[in-house]
């Protein structure tokens, strides 16, 4: 119990909930579009989950692709693992990340990235910038070649990208106010400042399960019942941690005639639970979230308005953080779109990214489907945006369905008009 992390709890909770039931699509029709969706793809699937979860539970973190010349990957790197050296808003300008370790007999090796972006004049006398990339290795505390490691000898040492404005990383940062630092440009995690109270959660989960523990049942039994090994000693069932031989005599002076007794003392289980319960609210509470995250989760609202009311505390932190994960991955794929030029992976194309992120916390399904429904009645939305919403499909894939169904419907009116005549001939009465 000792390892029980609340805020590794919070983190997950609050992440789960920003990214569930929403959407990041690449719109474009040329191959640099596909190719970005491919790898937008992967990412959704496999990391962008974790490292929303990573930057909420330690303050920051760093989403930074690589490739082989052939594939791309992500790496994401944690809060304490880089610094930002300078930036200018949102802006990172300079940049060391901790990209590499390897342990062995011979002792660590460790590498380091560092990227800068550079402002300078073109000949013409045209502002412009460029991304300069350096890696340096360290054993220890030494610095050394980067050709001394195996694994890092094809890594160039040093980089320069023209027409770069930004380093080739995206970064997700936590919505909680660093107190301690206003200015600060690093990130604090979700849960800062409210250690105290969690301590105060995880004891009173130690003392529902000490309680527990020292209250099991005890079976107390006469030694008439008991059976002896070859020395004549008494031996109790085997893994009845709780089971005792009576004192001599107790059995015939305190209940004659009983020769099995039980000690199960009643358990405060519901005053205990409380005592959870009260500590996670606290922490909730302390944490700008509404109940739900940490406590039983409140089912019985009267009205819709009541139940965004209750929720509107967590939705509100979810945003926040919603918008640092927008200028993340915004980032990170202008990262891969510049490896891409720079390794000739995809032709170069137009494309953008659209977000679709999901209300569904706070508002129910029905209530959703009905805003929908008047909203195309009147012509604000089309029927390929109900349908996608409805199906869980793509506009595209939405539209193209909608058609098919517009054809369907007006092939089978056609056939009953062409019928219809027939029908209503004039008989000769």
């Amino acid at each position: 119990m000792s390892n029980i992390s609340v805020t590794a709890v919070v983190a997950n909770k609050v992440a789960t909930l920003a990214m569930q039931d929403s959407t990041i699509t690449i719109e474009g029709d040329s191959a640099r579009a596909k190719f970005i969706q491919n790898f937008l793809d992967y990412y959704l699937g496999d990391r962008m989950d974790v490292a929303a979860e990573v930057a909420l539970g330690t303050g920051d973190c760093i989403v930074k692709p690589y490739t082989d010349g052939k594939r791309l990957g992500v790496d994401i790197v944690k809060n304490g693992d880089f610094a930002v050296c300078e930036s200018i808003g949102n802006d990172i300008l300079s940049c060391i990340l901790k990209v590499g370790e390897i342990k062995n007999e011979s002792g660590l090796y460790q590498r380091y990235e560092i990227q800068m972006v550079k402002e300078a004049q073109t000949e013409s006398g045209q502002e412009t910038s460029a991304l300069i990339i350096r890696n340096v290795a360290f054993k220890g505390a030494n610095e050394i070649r980067l050709d001394q490691v195996p694994a890092w000898k094809d890594i160039p040492e040093e980089q320069i990208i023209p027409n770069v404005d930004r380093p080739l990383f995206g970064r997700y940062k936590s919505p909680a106010v660093n107190r301690a630092d206003v200015n600060g440009v690093n990130g604090v995690k979700i849960t800062a400042g409210v250690d105290g109270p969690m301590a105060k959660a995880v004891e009173a989960y130690e003392r529902f399960n000490r309680e527990y523990s020292a209250k099991e049942t005890m079976i107390f039994a006469d030694k008439t019942l008991l059976v002896k090994d070859e020395n004549g000693n008494v031996v109790l069932p085997q893994e009845k941690r709780r089971f005792f031989q009576m004192m001599r005599g107790a059995g015939d002076n305190a209940n004659p005639g009983k020769l099995i007794q039980e000690f199960s003392p009643e358990i405060r289980g519901s005053d205990l639970e409380v005592g959870i319960t009260v500590n996670n609210k606290m922490v909730e509470l302390l944490c700008g979230l509404s109940p739900g995250i940490l406590t039983p989760p409140t089912t019985s609202y009267a009205t819709a308005t009541e139940m965004r009311a209750a929720l509107n505390s967590t939705f509100a932190v979810i945003t926040k953080f919603r918008r640092a994960l927008e200028r993340g991955t915004d980032d990170l794929l202008h990262a891969v779109d510049v490896i891409a030029n720079y390794n000739n992976l995809a032709p170069i194309g137009l494309w953008e990214t659209h977000y679709d992120w999901s209300a569904s916390y706070i508002e129910q399904l029905n209530e959703h489907f009905n805003q929908l429904t008047v909203a195309e009645g009147i012509g604000a939305v089309d029927k390929a945006e109900v349908r996608a919403w409805m199906m869980d499909e793509d506009y595209e894939t939405a539209k193209a369905r909608v058609e098919e169904i517009a054809e369907e419907g007006g092939s089978q009116y056609i056939q009953e008009a062409a019928i219809q005549p027939i029908i209503n001939e004039p008989t000769d009465e």
